[in-house]
Order: C-alpha cells, then structure tokens, then sequence
C-alpha cells in the first residue's frame, strides 16, 4: 500500500512538473498589451515605446503599448488590475501607482499587484525663473524664509505628479511653505514658471536640461543621489543641506493579482535583457533615463518602501485627496 501511495505521489508530482513546464514553454503564444497609464508623449510612453521593439523579439510576439490617462494613471492601472491574470496584459506604471492610494479613491489595492521588475528611473530637477535671485537651494530657502508663508509659488503637473509631492517633500524637508499652482501637464507648468506665474517647478531631466541650457530657467539642484553627468554644475539636494529630499519618477512592470510566478520570471528576464542591452541602454540614458533592473522580490521591497514614503508626505502635507 505504502508503495502504491509513493508512485502515486511521484506520478503527480512528474504531471505538475510537466504541466508547468508545458505553460512555461508556450507562454506566450499570442500578442501582449502593455497599458501605459499615461499620455502619448509623457516619459513613461517614450521608455515603453524604446523598449518594445526589443522585448517584442526577444519573446517573440508583438508588444502592443495601450495609452490610457486619466486621474493621475488611476484609470490605467484599474484596467490592468482587474485584468485576466495571464501575462497577456502588462502594467507599465510610475511612481504614481505607489503614491495613488494616499491621494484618491481607487477601486483598487495597488499592494495586490504583482511587481515583476524596477525598470529605471527619471530624477527631478528643481527649476526657478529669472525673477529668482538666488544660485542654489540654500540660497532659495534662506530667500523664501525671509518673507511670509506662501509667498513664492511652484507649479506642477496635477495633484499627486512627482512634481507636487517632491514639492512639499521639499516643504517639509526646508520648513517653508511654497504655495501650489497645480496645471494639467508639465509643459503648461514649465510656461507658468517661464512666465512668472510661478517661480519654481520641479521638472524631470528631460524636460529640465533644455530650459537650462536655453537660459529660460535655471536649476537649484537635483534630487539625485549624485550629480548628473550631462550637467555636472547642478548640485545635488544633499550637498544643499537636505538629504531627505529622495524623490524621483521610477517606472516599473506589474501584472494582475495572482499571476503565476513562471510568468513573472519569463517576464522579468525579458525585460532584464532589454535593461542591460548597450543600444537600448544609451538611447535610454540619452533621453535622461536611468536603467534599473533586479528580481521581483527587489522591486517588491522598493514599491513597499515608496508607499510609506508617499503616505508620509500626503500625511505630514496635509495634503487633500481628490476623489473627482
């Protein structure tokens, strides 16, 4: 009997065995939607849209990257939660997934998704206009504490982008208080500051250097770990004196809850060979993005990390959910 039961065990166990490699050898068989949950044209389209052609033939089926915007990426990353867990639909989020939950009403729990990989990241430059004075952060904080709260404004690009919750990271941080000119884009906030509207906003790479470098605006300093190698005069948040203001635009992969794990791993060393390819590399770095990688388990820990983060500062700022 004990030996009957023993081949009964094995034989089940050589059919999983096989099952799963059986899933793992045809996955996948058909084309793959990636929902990038912003605009056409944002940084998070243009890094999905660098990347695809590779991912597409290294697993190949075509990569079709889905557009959809719309309440700070919540509308995007519902349409990806609630989709079929096969592998056949991608989240290509930001930061923003992490940072949602604390700011409006989702229908979602963003802690249920499932991280397959930390793809890269965008650092945040804190620009200012002509009427500002000062050469620095330090130099800035000192000038808007000379005057009375809220009498310098930053604008960014909607409640709950990067650009605001870094500002009031730098709030908390600086013990100041910069007034907020929320606009629908970061083109329209970069005008503001252009224009005097406002006098500072925080703007990625890619859309900081240009300004820079035409003399519209000029950076205060980066929130970076260390400084960027195209514009090695910028100094960075911690060499001002506040090393506390670690915040960037980080993208990454998830699936739908309860996704099979070979599918994770098929996955995540697709997009790991994508990461670490020297073109797909430079023309990333080129456009001020900056290549991660790792295991799930990495980026799970990260998007856990980023969460209490952001709960910290819409907590400490005060800052009000919007549910519209």
């Amino acid at each position: 009997m004990k030996r009957i039961i023993s081949i009964l065990i094995a034989s089940s166990a050589l059919f999983v065995s096989q099952s799963l490699f059986a899933q793992d050898a045809t996955y996948p068989n058909r084309p793959i939607t990636w929902i990038t949950p912003m605009g056409a044209g944002g940084t998070s389209d243009v890094f999905a849209r660098t990347i695809q052609p590779f991912i597409s033939n290294y697993l190949g089926q075509p990569m079709i990257v889905e557009n959809k915007s719309g309440a700070n990426g919540v509308l995007g990353e519902e349409a990806g939660f609630n989709a079929k867990p096969d592998g056949y639909t991608l989240i290509f989020s930001s930061a923003s997934v992490a940072a949602n939950p604390f700011l409006r009403k989702t229908n979602y729990d963003p802690r249920k998704f499932v991280p397959v990989i930390y793809l890269g990241n965008v650092y945040l430059i804190l620009l200012a206009n002509e009427d500002v004075k000062a050469k620095n952060l330090k130099e800035f904080v000192e000038m808007v504490r000379a005057k009375p709260p809220e009498t310098y404004n930053y604008s960014s690009w909607g409640v709950g982008g990067m650009g605001h919750l870094a500002s009031e990271l730098l709030n908390l941080e600086a013990k100041i208080k910069l007034s907020h000119i929320p606009y629908k884009t970061s083109p329209e906030a970069v005008t503001a500051a252009i224009s005097g509207q406002t006098q500072v906003t925080f703007q990625t790479t890619s859309l900081a250097i240009p300004q820079i470098k035409s003399g519209r605006l000029h950076a205060l300093a980066v929130a970076a770990p260390n400084r960027l190698p195209e514009s090695p005069d910028i100094p960075t948040m911690a060499e001002m004196g506040f090393p506390g203001i670690k915040i960037d635009t980080w993208f990454g992969i998830f699936l739908p809850p309860n996704t099979p794990r070979y599918i994770v791993d098929r996955l995540n060393k697709a997009f790991q060979a994508a990461l670490s390819d020297p073109e797909i590399k430079a023309k990333l770095e080129a456009k001020g993005i900056f290549p991660k990688g790792g295991t799930p388990e990495d980026f799970q820990a990260y998007f856990q990390s980023e969460m209490k983060k952001f709960s910290r500062i819409v907590t400490e700022a005060k800052i009000e959910s919007d549910t519209k």
